[in-house]
């Protein structure tokens, strides 16, 4: 139901308009009367009609000014002037200010009508774009914090999708694209921190978001493993240098909220400030080496004051992502080569100090089984920790990526191994109907060239082949029993046509059915 005011001087006239609606639309309105343009005015304060039909000349406030003070408060009330010829002009100036529409007294039932109808579809239209627009803006603000999970992942993980991050960023409105990361890395030296911290990261990553999203104005990422990141702006103008020490300032207030909170041990690495999307992915892969580095003395480490006090070139880190390459190629020795090059780097920046040498190739061992997704950390630690001089320590380096070459290698058969057993055992199931590679294929979940050059490589024969071989094995044990007939066998082996059958079988075996049961009788 629609709220209708009507203000005229004259009772008769906001009566007989009142009537004349209700016999025409009935049950569509409440109706408000106004017997001058102040009252008017209050009634459209306080009720909001959703329409409102207004004389011209009234005593006191005229019409036209009551019309520019509702409209001055409530822009887009559709209001109708009701005047007479002798004040057309006003009518024109009324439409001037934005009345929708006006009426000649007195006013006809057909034109009274029009302009109702006019103005309820005009409103059901207004209403149904403006719920439209809520459902967007609802949907809007579900999408933002998976947007900014998408982005932050693809600055951690250096990803492609199909949403680049320039996308995502235009997204979430993010006019900045210069910044820096932190990095929270919590504790997994013992299996009860590791367990607590799994209860208790759902927790961890909204007090975070809670704390650091108003603060920082930053993107924060999902948990990933034992971390999570923050990529925060850099503010136009402030000397890089403040901004480090400010940077230190937010990681000690990171790492007390979660030690108070949840008495969970944390470091906290604190990157570069970069320009650019890879200039953000670069800042991150810098935090999280700095987190690695369990030997330094300092909870909160920023890149910087790292390879400022330890001398270490900050260019490493793309010969890092070298060998982070050549491992997961499972080239030795181009990674036992890049290793080398990195350590001699490593060793000339710390060539007096061995427990920081020690913590730096710890650190980068540790980054590379982090990319690799394999690997223990504390595991290498042990191995690693208890060495004491540089030629121990370079091999103790270049076994660890070896077996760390030879682990990604065996997961990559056990995996390939557990595809070929599932489409064997289809196949199993599956000969004596009409099975295909590419149903195989989908069933575990491989694409069809993929598939058959996998199944080549583990079997030695092709998908036809095997299903052939298959088949033959299969008849000639059923032709051995002598208990089905050669028509019988084809089908119970999966062929439709006998004959077909029997050139298959003579192009395995070099004899037709017929002849392989003679010799075997």
């Amino acid at each position: 139901m629609y709220t209708l005011l009507i203000a005229d001087d004259e009772a008769l006239e906001r009566e007989g308009i009142e009537l004349m609606i209700r016999h025409m639309m009935p049950d569509t309105f409440k109706f408000l009367h106004a017997e001058n343009g102040r009252r008017a005015i209050q009634l459209a304060e306080e009720e909001r009609p959703d329409f409102i039909f207004m004389d011209i000349k009234m005593p006191g406030i005229q019409g036209l000014e009551a019309v520019r003070e509702i409209l001055n408060k409530n822009p887009g009330t559709p209001i109708v002037l009701i005047t007479a010829h002798d004040y057309f002009g006003y009518a024109k100036e009324g439409l001037a200010l934005g009345v929708r529409e006006y009426l000649l007294k007195p006013a006809r039932r057909d034109e009274v009508l029009n302009v109702l109808k006019t103005l309820i579809a005009e409103a059901e239209e207004s209403k149904r774009a403006r719920n439209e627009r809520l459902v967007i803006q609802e949907k809007l603000s579900q999408l933002m914090p998976l947007a900014e999970n998408e982005l932050s992942l693809m600055l951690m993980l250096e990803c492609v999708q199909e949403v680049d991050l320039s996308q995502l960023a235009n997204l979430l409105n993010l006019e900045w694209h210069k910044g820096y990361a932190i990095v929270l890395s919590f504790s997994r030296q013992s299996s009860k921190e590791w367990a607590d911290f799994q209860l208790l990261k759902k927790d961890i990553y909204d007090a975070v978001k809670q704390w650091a999203k108003p603060s920082l104005s930053c993107i924060v990422s999902p948990v990933v493993g034992h971390q999570m990141a923050l990529f925060v702006p850099f503010p136009p103008g402030r000397p890089n240098y403040t901004q480090r020490v400010m940077a230190m300032e937010w990681g000690e207030r990171l790492r007390g909220l979660t030690m108070e909170r949840f008495q969970l041990p944390l470091s906290v690495g604190i990157g570069s400030i970069r320009e650019g999307w890879d200039g953000l992915s670069r800042s991150y892969r810098e935090a999280v080496r700095v987190c690695a580095d369990d030997t330094d003395f300092a909870n909160v480490r920023h890149y910087d004051d790292i390879t400022e006090s330890s001398g270490q070139l900050p260019s490493s880190l793309d010969e890092e992502k070298r060998l982070l390459d050549a491992i997961l190629r499972h080239d030795k020795q181009e990674a036992a080569d890049r290793f080398n090059v990195l350590f001699e780097r490593l060793e000339q920046t710390s060539a007096h100090h061995f427990p920081r040498l020690r913590g730096d190739v710890i650190g980068l061992l540790m980054f590379i089984g982090r990319g690799a997704q394999i690997g223990d950390g504390a595991e290498l630690i042990t191995a690693l920790g208890g060495l004491e001089d540089t030629g121990s320590l370079r091999e103790g380096g270049q076994r660890w990526l070896g077996s760390l070459i030879d682990k990604l290698r065996e997961e990559k058969e056990r995996s390939r191994s557990h595809v070929l057993q599932r489409a064997l055992l289809f196949i199993a199931q599956g000969y004596k109907e009409d099975i295909s590679m590419e149903q195989t294929a989908e069933h575990v979940n491989l694409s069809p060239h993929y598939f058959s050059k996998l199944f080549k490589q583990q079997t030695g024969e092709t998908f036809i082949d095997y299903i052939t071989r298959l088949r033959i094995d299969k008849a000639k044990a059923l032709i051995a029993e002598g208990s089905l007939s050669l028509k019988e066998i084809c089908y119970e082996v999966g062929y439709k046509d006998p004959n077909y059958f029997s050139r298959v079988f003579k192009k395995a075996m070099g004899i037709t059915p017929s002849e392989y049961r003679q010799q075997i009788e």
